[in-house]
């Protein structure tokens, strides 16, 4: 082992070679780390001592004498937590300007050397927060302050634009003047783009890129706040709905239902006016501000450029698919200052709109609101309604006018609410708050039962027994459990399964079609029949005939009862007609009032009708006795035989126009 002797040289690199001349090997490799850690430490002595050199100027301008200033210390404090922030000194006076090593990196320098003028400050900033920057300065340097803070855009050296926020202390000199600026600089580009991106979530749709409820909301404020002070610039909402959306989602996917919703939102954006807003409420719900409004009819040139926007087919994946909306319009009301308000009156203009037949619009009026309430009470006093027995069934009876003397051939079963307060109801006014409320299955199942249990009693079987009809309601219809509910009815009341029909309307099947199919096929397994009411007024009824195990359709009471004054009317009735005996369905004619109707529909070859021709819906304890009177009197004129057992009002009655409570 070779020996040496130490003599400690002056310098690393003399010790280095010292260890190197021994020929130790491990020497050799102590000495070149220890070269190493030295030249490290000199770097790190040297940027300590640039803050040492800072702070220390920083202490300096809280006092004459030098003292440390609490101020100063605050926010130098900020660089020793983080090692992300680089010090800044400028000497306001002499317009220089020093950084820490931490700025070469922060910009991308590459040079060892920082530039000490404000250019290397001033000539960095984005052109655009110029103006900005020295406003800043300007309003904090002629200040009393101690505190200078601004953000603004850098350009880093490799093109990109970095947000910095600046921080520091202001010294001012004994006439308050500012001399110098000592602070800190944060890169705060990163945290900006995540609260913008925040931000944007909050306020945006993420599916259609659109505003929001919570922006909409925001910005209708703005508008009643705008109007507000400038008088006679108004403004208009429009509440756009889309219509059977559910069941284009439920029946071909919600990515197919997305990709709709993405389309309107496109097509939407073309129908308004450069100033106007479009948001996405929720769900299928948009809603369009129009600013500077006048009149209801700007704004329905816009629910025009709706409905036509909307008239070409959307392309949905593999498929075209053509969308309607009902639309709802309300104008600047200087009495109403709350967003919500807004909301809610277009709201009920757009339901009313749906109400009316979908695809169009309709105004808001303040009646509108009276509807509102009362259908909150009703809704309130539907429950229980059951439980105190305030519903009953009429039965309207249905005639075989094939032969000399029409013939009873069964009832149709008529739902009625008896309001303690408000009287008769018709289900128009109270069945939609039932499916709302999810009644509707247990009022269903009550009606069911009723009209079966009835029959039973007033009617005796056999070979041409007498038949009752029930209303499907959608939901209904939708809930596969109506098969069970329908064994359990058929069982208690012992009815025979082929005395059941079954009444449903395109909108009901439309609500869950596959379910319906499912439902009317398993029922009619069973022997229970379905017909199809209210036909020739809907848009898709000649493609359920085939799909679905329909017998009977019944021709809607509209063109019945204008077949004598309307050729077009006359002419859908007989293609009808023929059409049933193509296809060898049963037909019943609805509505049939006057005598030349019901001389047509024999002419026509129509076999069965209904209608006030042959008297009122009857109570259970007079269809009863009607059905006892023709037994004992087989062959009687139906309309004598009820005008004797006081039924009805006779042809009196009979020539009057139907009333609104036989709706459905």
């Amino acid at each position: 082992m070779p020996n040496f002797l130490w003599d400690p040289p002056d310098t690393p690199e003399r010790m280095s070679l010292a260890f190197v001349l021994t020929g130790s090997a491990v020497a050799s490799a102590f000495a070149v780390a220890l070269v190493t850690m030295v030249r490290r430490n000199r770097r790190l002595s040297h940027e300590l001592g640039e803050t040492r050199e800072l702070l220390a100027r920083a202490n300096a301008l809280g006092s004459e004498d030098a003292q440390p200033h609490p101020v100063v210390e605050d926010w130098l404090s900020l660089p020793s937590r983080t090692a992300l922030d680089a010090l800044w000194d400028w000497d306001v006076v002499a317009d220089r300007i020093r950084f820490s090593a931490r700025w070469r990196e922060l910009v991308g320098l590459s040079a060892a050397e920082v530039h000490r003028s404000t250019e290397e400050w001033w000539g960095r900033i984005h052109p655009s927060d110029r103006a900005q920057l020295q406003a800043d300065v300007a309003s904090q340097l002629t200040g009393v302050g101690t505190q200078f803070s601004s953000e603004h855009r850098v350009r880093h050296e490799d093109g990109r634009w970095l947000l910095l926020h600046w921080v520091g202390v202001i010294g001012r000199g004994p006439d308050g003047r500012a001399e110098r600026i000592t602070g800190s600089v944060r890169n705060t580009t990163a945290q900006r783009d995540v609260e913008g991106r925040q931000r944007r979530e909050a306020l945006y749709d993420a599916l259609t890129g659109l505003p929001n409820r919570a922006l909409a909301i925001d910005l209708l404020r703005r508008a009643i706040n705008r109007a507000r002070r400038q008088g006679e610039r108004r403004f208009a909402v429009l509440y756009v709905d889309l219509d059977r959306f559910s069941i284009l989602n439920d029946s071909l996917g919600h990515q197919a239902g997305d990709e709709i919703l993405r389309g309107v939102a496109d097509r939407l954006r073309t129908a308004i006016r450069p100033g106007d807003m479009i948001a996405r409420l929720s769900g299928d719900e948009f809603l369009l501000l129009l600013d500077d409004v006048s009149e209801f009819e700007d704004a329905e040139i816009v629910a025009d450029r709706v409905q036509l926007v909307l008239a070409d087919p959307l392309q949905v994946l593999t498929s075209e698919v053509t969308v309607g909306a009902s639309v709802g319009i309300v104008l600047h009301d200087s009495a109403m200052v709350e967003p919500t308000d807004y909301l809610r009156d277009a709201a009920l203009a757009m339901h009313c709109a749906k109400r009316a037949g979908r695809a169009r619009h309709e105004r808001f009026v303040p009646e509108m609101r009276d509807g509102v309430r009362r259908r909150v009470s009703l809704e309130q006093d539907f429950r229980g309604a059951i439980d105190r027995n305030e519903f009953n069934l009429l039965y309207q009876p249905i005639w075989a006018t094939d032969g000399p003397t029409e013939r009873l051939v069964g009832f149709e079963a008529l739902l009625r609410w008896n309001h303690p307060v408000r009287g008769t109801l018709s289900p128009g006014e109270f069945i939609p708050i039932a499916e709302e409320t999810e009644m509707i299955v247990s009022l269903g199942g009550w009606t069911l039962h009723r009209a079966c249990l009835d029959l039973r009693d007033f009617a005796s079987p056999g070979p041409e027994a007498l038949w009752v009809s029930v209303n499907i309601a959608a939901r209904q219809l939708a809930n596969r459990g109506l098969v069970a509910m329908v064994d359990n009815v058929l069982h208690a009341t012992g009815l025979d399964a082929s005395r059941l029909k079954l009444e449903v309307t395109e909108n009901v099947i439309l609500h869950d079609e596959t379910t319906a199919i499912e439902v009317l096929e398993s029922l009619a397994a069973r022997g229970v029949r379905a017909l199809m009411d209210d036909f020739g007024t809907g848009h898709a009824s000649l493609t359920y005939l085939h799909r679905l195990p329909i017998r009977t359709i019944k021709i809607d009471r509209y063109f019945i009862g204008r077949m004598d004054v309307s050729p077009q009317c006359l002419e859908i009735v007989r293609s009808i007609i023929t059409l049933a005996k193509s296809l060898g369905m049963e037909i019943v004619a609805e509505g049939v009032e006057h005598e030349a109707q019901l001389v047509q529909l024999r002419g026509l070859g129509c076999r069965a009708v209904q209608g006030y021709l042959f008297g009122r819906p009857l109570l259970a304890e007079e269809a009863q006795a009607l059905v006892a009177g023709l037994e004992r009197s087989p062959g009687a004129c139906p309309r004598a035989l009820l005008a004797q057992l006081a039924l009805s009002g006779g042809l009196e009655h009979a020539s009057a126009p139907s009333p609104e409570m036989v709706s459905r």
